[in-house]
């Protein structure tokens, strides 16, 4: 909109009329689409394979013919003749210098655009032919007084007719002509005046002018919201630090505490313990002198006295000696700590995120427990906080329960299993080793499934090639013989009564009796195959880099296969299944934890950026629903 009120003067100056590739006075200059204009020998090192960039917008713009094609920028040009002429202060008279001589010019006659000296002007003005003429002091023209009647007085030839100017404009071809373009080229064509063509024009490009006060405004408005935006990250920036420096502050705080707590703990605890050793020790010294000074004086007695005085200290000596060998010390209830730490993971330390940015519209990711809250009223001591083990959970219980309506009466209660979930933990039941008196070499045992009726543990021992049974209890019951194959046993999982066994590429189907029924060729090409069963529907088989579980029954037959939408690049290692058919996977190259729905939904990702976990590796799921894992590298 300041261009609407800038005045002529203000156009015809150096800035304006100067190029931004060379910072000189333009020669020959072209317009490009994008409005801004530059020396045509400057665009021409620009053009490359029939296209050119604007300098300034970077606008590619298509020039078939180079930079000769462009438009050439007339208005430019214009303004140019008027500054050049006003900055050359060397004018002689244009007249005088026809006929040889060479005058200073004292003025200039904007009709015939003739600088003239003194005398010069004087008969200009007594001419007949140029007694109408508007001749003026140099002076002024030179200051810029008569710059809009030069500008109307300006005209624009014809580039085919150079005497003539153009002073109509062809419809036909959107071109401005001259007389005799228009008497010989454009006889036949639409033709119009120029001043009533502009008069045409000009309403509907001021319009469009006017029209970019709504567009500049609404860019401003942008603008001033990128500014806010701004103000906002910074703003934030620092909130987020402070809260970081704080966070680290409490934390350090709460390390130093902890510190300070343990280290009165194990003094206070050393203290009494060495007391009680102290108190121990000198007991025994006594005792010991008291046996020591027994049995010298027994000995004198034994050996230098009289017949009738052993007899007569020989009760009291017998007495004193055995009350000193019934003494019992008193046991000392010595205990030797040992330091645990609760968080003792380097490998959590350098690998996952203790802080993640979290944007709107998102939740945090990770484990939802709070591993440390500065705020608290008491900090747990390492002892307490060692107690809980880690459960990842499922989901939300906003997104894993579902309502009553759409469960289905057979289908356990989700929202049940949540509840419970964290007063339910694991207990020991046995501990046996497996024995090797019935194999041939050591067991090596890969796999483990349990026989839910019979209340007994499968092992695959692959070293041996056999499934050792053995009580719940841990006592050995039989071996089941493995079919013979090329490769090695790795995975086992009982379908019903039909025991699955995965070997390289291949999964088997047995009988609990280790009768063969089915062998099946997987997809892929991995060395082992993980995987697990669904109740007595279906083996789920974990496919590796496919990122893939396929679903066999224990006829054999492929019942479908569960794919995660959009998900590549890792490869599928251990798998478990729920009793809500949710797939729990370990991806060994992205090493995170991935839950997926039947129909192929990922219901969670569980990233070790995002967790106390450094590489997940197997993983199993209980009755509730809680996964547990196994980190390879804790």
């Amino acid at each position: 909109m300041a261009l609407t009120f800038m005045s002529l003067q203000e156009l015809i100056k150096e800035d304006f009329l100067t190029c931004k590739i060379c910072y000189d006075l333009y020669t020959v200059p072209k317009i490009l689409p994008c409005l801004h204009s530059y020396c045509q020998h400057c665009l021409e090192p620009l053009v490359r394979d029939g296209a050119l960039q604007c300098p300034e917008c970077r606008l590619q713009t298509d020039v078939p013919g180079g930079a000769l094609s462009l438009k050439t920028n007339f208005f430019i040009n214009s303004l140019l003749e008027l500054f050049q002429i006003k900055h050359n202060r060397d004018l002689a008279c244009t007249v005088c210098s026809d006929a040889q001589k060479i005058l200073t010019a004292t003025a200039r006659c904007l009709d015939c655009k003739d600088f003239l000296c003194q005398s010069c002007t004087q008969g200009h003005c007594c001419s007949r032919l140029t007694l109408h003429h508007k001749v003026v002091k140099l002076e002024e023209f030179l200051a810029g007084e008569y710059d809009a009647e030069m500008r109307l007085l300006q005209e624009l030839c014809c580039q085919d007719h150079q005497q003539e100017a153009l002073r109509f404009f062809c419809d036909t071809c959107s071109a401005p002509i001259c007389r005799d373009c228009r008497m010989l080229d454009h006889f036949q064509h639409k033709v119009v005046s120029m001043a009533n063509a502009v008069q045409r024009e000009r309403p509907s490009v001021e319009q469009l002018i006017d029209s970019l006060a709504g567009t500049i405004t609404c860019i401003s408005e942008q603008e001033k919201a990128v500014e806010e935006t701004v103000d906002k990250l910074k703003t934030s920036g620092e909130n987020i630090k402070e809260s970081i420096t704080r966070y680290v502050d409490d934390f350090i705080d709460y390390l130093l505490a902890q510190k300070e707590a343990i280290l009165g703990e194990l003094s206070a605890f050393l203290t009494q313990q060495m007391e009680s050793c102290r108190l121990v020790k000198e007991e025994l010294q006594n005792q010991r002198d008291k046996a020591i000074s027994t049995k010298e004086f027994s000995q004198r007695v034994l050996y230098v006295g009289k017949d009738y005085e052993i007899l007569h200290l020989e009760g009291m000596i017998r007495n004193r000696i055995q009350e000193l060998q019934t003494y019992i010390p008193r046991k000392l209830e010595s205990q030797i700590p040992e330091l645990a730490i609760a968080w003792d993971q380097p490998e959590m330390l350098s690998e996952a995120a203790l802080f993640s940015l979290v944007f709107p519209g998102e939740h945090p990711k990770g484990d939802t427990e709070t591993v440390f809250e500065p705020d608290s009223e008491a900090y747990a001591s390492p002892s307490e906080e060692s107690e809980d083990d880690p459960v990842l959970p499922v989901d939300s219980e906003e997104d894993s329960c579902p309502n009553s309506e759409e469960s289905a009466p057979d289908t356990p209660n989700k929202n049940s299993s949540c509840c419970s979930r964290r007063s339910k933990r694991p207990k020991r039941v046995c501990t046996f080793e497996v024995d090797q008196c019935c194999s041939q070499v050591k067991p090596n045992i890969t796999g483990i499934a349990v026989l839910p009726h019979a209340g007994g543990i499968l092992l695959l021992d692959q070293e041996n090639d056999e499934i050792k049974q053995y009580s719940a209890g841990g006592h050995f019951q039989q071996s089941i013989p493995l079919p013979d194959s090329d490769g090695v046993f790795c995975g086992i999982s009982l379908c019903g009564d039909v025991l699955a066994c995965s070997s390289d590429s291949f999964l088997f189907f047995l009988t609990l009796e280790g009768k063969f029924l089915h062998k099946l060729l997987l997809r892929g090409s991995e060395s082992s195959y993980a995987i697990t069963s669904y109740e007595d529907s279906y083996v789920a088989v974990s496919e590796g880099t496919l990122c893939s579980i396929s679903l066999y029954s224990p006829s054999g037959h492929c019942l479908g296969r569960v794919a995660p939408t959009d998900y590549h690049g890792g490869k599928f290692l251990f798998i478990a299944v729920n009793d809500w058919e949710e797939f729990i996977v370990s991806d060994f190259i992205k090493k995170q934890i991935v839950i997926i729905e039947k129909s192929g939904l990922i219901l969670n990702v569980l990233k070790t950026s995002h967790s106390l976990l450094t590489k997940p590796f197997s993983v199993c799921v209980d009755t509730s629903s809680n996964i547990f894992v196994v980190d390879q590298l804790k």
